[in-house]
């Protein structure tokens, strides 16, 4: 286990590393920079503020100087929001994003894996119809139209909500809702095509032979095995969520760190696209070695290091 654990992190180094040069790369490969755009700034002023940003030094250098301070954990200043580092703009956007992200992952799990499950249990009855009319609608319907439906009629028209801003609980309902419709759909279509194949096994027959009770064979033997691809896909989107929704966030006026990202490559500010883009690849790789090491609690013939956990 802890050979396994010790290999994962030098291949997450390794990801991060290659993330980061990428990243860096297409950066300076674009024309003009942070202050560019700046019409009225007379250029003596913005060599000035290039020097003091040291924008003017060679290219390697620039790198070089940015993975030593990012290995001492410091992400830079921010070049558009004067006086903040990019670890400031983390530790304040990151929380409300995180918050949202986690309602948005429970919404998804608590009704999508019980949803796979009956219209597999169900199979070509009005449940699963019902089942497979809904999860379509949630996969082909993007979430920024769902949360201008949501917005129409729980706010507009009904008043039971309010539209926008992040001021209580109230105003986190909505976001969730329509940050969950798709994953949602995707664990229920997931759950209910595994546990089809999983019902079909030869283990679960003769699990059946055996007298064991109905409830006993689809939740002890069953859904387990059926929840490994499911796992598969919350790791790597359960990521995605929790960094923010930048559509989502910018609908509804929330101060997660989805409209710093999305600011900060209109004004090419580097150091911010370079560190939420670092901290959203941590959180991917984290999730997904944490996914490897559930495996084999839901399937123990799977080992890690080996198999489906390698």
């Amino acid at each position: 286990m802890l050979a396994y654990i010790i290999k994962r992190i030098f291949n997450a180094v390794l990801v991060l590393w290659v993330v980061i040069t990428i990243t860096f790369g297409l950066m300076h490969a674009i024309p003009g920079g942070p202050f560019t755009v700046e019409k009225s700034l007379p250029p003596v002023v913005l060599k000035s503020i290039e020097e003091r940003y040291k924008l003017n030094d060679p290219l390697y250098k620039q790198y070089g100087d940015y993975l030593t301070n990012l290995v001492q954990g410091n992400l830079g200043p921010s070049f558009k929001y004067p006086g903040r580092s990019v670890n400031d703009i983390i530790k304040d956007g990151f929380p409300v994003s995180f918050q949202l992200g986690m309602e948005a992952v429970l919404i998804a799990v608590i009704i999508g894996i019980p949803a796979g499950v009956l219209a597999a249990v169900k199979q070509g009855k009005w449940q699963d119809h019902a089942v497979n009319f809904c999860t379509t609608l949630g996969v082909a319907v993007p979430s920024f139209v769902v949360a201008a439906l949501l917005i129409y009629v729980l706010s507009t028209k009904l008043h039971l909500l309010p539209s926008a801003m992040w001021e209580g609980w109230q105003y986190q309902i909505m976001p969730a809702l329509a940050l969950s419709g798709m994953p949602m759909s995707f664990i229920a279509r997931l759950t209910r095509s595994s546990m089809l194949d999983v019902l079909g096994q030869d283990y679960i027959k003769t699990a059946r032979a055996k007298g064991l009770s109905r409830l006993t064979v689809l939740f002890k033997h069953a859904l387990p095995n059926s929840l490994i691809p499911v796992i598969t896909y919350i790791g790597p989107m359960a990521a995605g969520i929790l960094t923010g929704s930048f559509v989502i966030e910018s609908i509804f006026a929330i101060p997660g760190l989805g409209q710093y990202f999305v600011t900060s490559i209109y004004n090419r500010d580097y150091t911010v696209i370079l560190g939420v883009t670092i901290f959203y690849s941590v959180i991917v790789i984290v999730l997904n070695m944490l996914v490897d090491l559930i495996y084999p609690l839901l399937d123990p013939r799977i080992k890690i290091g080996s198999g489906k956990g390698e």
